[in-house]
């Protein structure tokens, strides 16, 4: 599962709890839904446009402009369960709205919207320079950086609890056996390096592949409608991220 550095933002499949208070009456609460959808969002959105063939400076004016659109228009407070999983009603909304703008010719131009994301901080083009530059389409890519962003997210997670009550660097000897991103150390390394025996440092490894999928598992649950959609979006993850198509 190759995670490079792009995927460090945090990005659920589906959250519905957002989604719920995005349609908030409370003026506070749906600002605040509406401004983590944008952050966590943004980059799948930035890749699509890119991989469209818009250059880098069109791509942070239209993911701005898609945000700002969801807000005006109220799309998020019309969205329904019916409506599946927001990755696909979003991409929709985005192939929506380029081809609105391409029949009206009516691109905002730069700093005219109310910012949402800032891509100076996200380093959106330095991200999307490490995307393999291959013929995948836009929509490919979309995909699987949101797959990517979901298991940044879990990793995250699991070194904030492992960190908690051992030392960081530990945990980044560990992570090759629970992403298999990379080849991981031999077992006799780590113990040599962490001073403890071989069989105490696979229970170490075991205890955090158990809790990445336990964390992994959580969250698919937030993110789906219905325990029946749980085993459907773990295999449509694995799938995506061992590179077929979504």
């Amino acid at each position: 599962m190759n995670s490079p550095q792009r995927s460090q933002a945090t990005f659920p499949v589906t959250h519905w709890t957002m989604v719920r208070a995005a349609r908030s009456e409370d003026p506070a609460e749906a600002k605040q839904a509406m401004d983590q959808l944008c952050g966590h969002y943004w980059y799948p959105i930035y890749a699509f446009l890119r991989r469209s063939g818009h250059s880098a400076a069109n791509a942070e004016d239209l993911t701005q402009s898609f945000f700002q659109r969801l807000i005006e228009r109220n799309t998020i407070q019309s969205m329904q369960h019916e409506d599946n999983k927001l990755r696909s009603f979003l991409l929709g909304c985005l192939k929506q709205m380029l081809s609105d703008q391409a029949r009206h010719d009516n691109t905002q131009k730069r700093g005219g919207l109310r910012p949402h994301v800032s891509f100076d901080e996200m380093g959106a083009e330095e991200r999307y320079a490490l995307e393999p530059q291959d013929s995948r389409d836009p929509e490919t890519l979309f995909y699987r950086t949101w797959a990517h962003e979901l298991i940044a997210k879990m990793v995250g997670k699991l070194k904030a609890s492992f960190t908690k009550s051992r030392r960081p660097e530990v945990f980044d000897m560990l992570l090759p056996f629970v992403t298999l991103e990379e080849e991981p150390p031999s077992y006799r390394d780590i113990a040599t390096r962490i001073g403890s025996s071989e069989a105490s440092s696979r229970i170490l490894v075991c205890r955090q592949r158990e809790k990445f999928r336990e964390l992994l598992t959580e969250e698919i649950a937030l993110t789906t409608l219905s325990p029946a959609e749980h085993g459907e979006e773990m295999i449509w993850l694995r799938g995506v991220l061992a590179g077929g198509q979504p």
